[in-house]
């Protein structure tokens, strides 16, 4: 069995980078983008990037930069999109 490459400290990285980020709501994600984000997937429930799965997610097109950033709510910079192509867009997995 060939030796698998050691990870040292990787919950301690994952730990410092997560609270780097800053928390949800920190971060824009507050009761006001739920809402927005409900409405959107009740209004579009099909994935808007491949058209064949539930979409679960809310994605912006373009990346907000900050909770008073006028992208943040604006319904034209998002689509309802399925976790599949979410983490393709967003981890590029």
């Amino acid at each position: 069995m060939a030796n698998a490459p050691r990870v040292f400290r990787q919950k301690e990285r994952r730990a410092e980078r997560d609270a780097a980020r800053g928390t949800n709501k920190q971060r824009g994600y507050d009761e006001t983008w739920n809402r927005v984000s409900r409405l959107k997937r009740s209004q579009c429930p099909v994935c808007e990037v491949c058209g064949d799965a539930p979409a679960v997610d809310v994605d912006h097109i373009r990346p907000f930069s900050g909770i008073a950033d006028p992208l943040r709510l604006d319904w034209d910079n998002l689509q309802s999109i399925c976790r599949t192509c979410h983490n393709q867009k967003t981890h590029g997995k």
